[in-house]
């Protein structure tokens, strides 16, 4: 997780920058906004940081776990809005805000809230990976709870049967199941499910990348030379900017370097070489990386039947981590525990079930 004092930091860096904090020295003004953006970051990451408790309550839904960790309001509303009603300019919002939001989410101030300062969170320079690739981390969790884990496979549905449910795989095998957590988003899913599931429509958001070594075009950009452009190029949201932002993956030359690309729609081999003079390769990714967020935002329900289908992609809507992702997974499984105890019956069930009691079980 991002810490208060990196969070700190890199807001202090972006408005000395800016000319923000000068400015708030010769008008007194100037100051509240200041505070009040430094604010609103620490506050959503106390917030969420409840959810590391172990003294949470278990939640039967996405509304009832952001309410309690008092975030649900800012799902609500738009980002704009929420940082309009803090106090900042919107010129400030327009020109600092949405350029961190095209990076971070490919969308606009338009997002939610709790969207939109999730994406301020996770905007400073202090960032961490793990030596040889983040799939460690997936890999090492498989490891580490000596779970069966099955490859080259996909699911194509998910039949409820007596006692439990019947998983198809595109190879033709089928598995059975006594519970199914669906951990991926279900909007350009293909899976069939038998009775069929019921969730709101949303969007994914498409984000393209498009990764070139070869050297810049200073001239698209309006400089005298290569070296002149930034090594990282934000973008505002205007509708003759094709890519939401640019920046530099590793130097090999001084006119030899790798770029990654970020935009909405694919960018043409006329656009490419446009912005770049020399192209020696160039690898384009298109993917569903994250919900369109539309406040106010709706929830899939994290129980999609009456039995034991889970999904944990619901908390989503909020928000798009993997910090969220984790949080979200973890109570889908306190809640498939305290169902099984409970049999099942969702009238029956109690918030009153902590961490302490499912310890054992998990």
């Amino acid at each position: 997780m991002v810490t208060f004092d990196v969070v700190i930091g890199w807001i202090c860096e972006v408005l000395w920058r800016s000319n923000f904090i000068s400015l708030a020295i010769e008008e007194c003004s100037v100051e509240k906004p200041f505070a009040l953006i430094v604010v609103t970051i620490l506050a959503t990451l106390a917030k969420f940081m409840r959810y590391y408790d172990k003294s949470k309550p278990i939640f039967h839904t996405v509304e009832e776990m952001l309410k309690w960790a008092e975030l649900y309001k800012s799902t609500q509303i738009t980002s704009e809005t929420e940082l309009l009603s803090y106090g900042l300019s919107q010129q400030l919002i327009d020109e600092l805000v949405t350029v961190i939001m095209r990076i971070n989410y490919g969308q606009s101030k338009s997002i939610s809230g709790m969207a939109g300062a999730v994406s301020l969170c996770g905007s400073g320079g202090n960032f961490w990976a793990i030596e040889g690739g983040n799939w460690k981390m997936a890999a090492g969790l498989v490891e580490f709870s000596n779970a069966s884990l099955l490859l080259n496979g996909k699911v194509t549905s998910v039949v409820a049967v007596d006692g439990g449910y019947e998983v198809g795989i595109s190879s033709g095998e089928r598995r059975f199941c006594n519970a199914v957590i669906l951990a991926t988003s279900l909007d350009e899913s293909q899976i069939e499910f038998t009775p069929p599931v019921s969730i709101p429509k949303r969007h994914m958001q498409h984000t393209h990348a498009t990764f070139v070594r070869g050297i810049i075009n200073p001239d698209y950009f309006g400089m005298p030379c290569a070296a002149s452009v930034p090594s990282f190029v934000g973008t505002l949201e205007l509708p003759s900017i094709p890519f939401s932002s640019l920046n530099v993956l590793e130097s090999y030359g001084d006119n030899d370097k790798a770029y990654k690309v970020f935009s909405r729609s694919k960018l043409t081999d006329d656009l490419l070489d446009q912005i770049f003079s020399v192209r020696k390769n160039t690898v384009h990714l298109d993917w569903a990386a994250y919900p369109h967020y539309n406040a106010p935002e709706a929830f899939a329900p994290f129980v999609l039947d009456d039995k034991h289908l889970y999904y944990v992609n619901a908390f989503e809507n909020a928000a798009s981590t993997m910090e969220t992702g984790a949080v979200a997974a973890e109570n889908v499984v306190r809640l498939l525990l305290l169902r099984i105890r409970a049999g099942c019956t969702l009238r029956s069930l109690t918030l009153n079930c902590t961490q302490d009691t499912l310890e054992a079980d998990l």
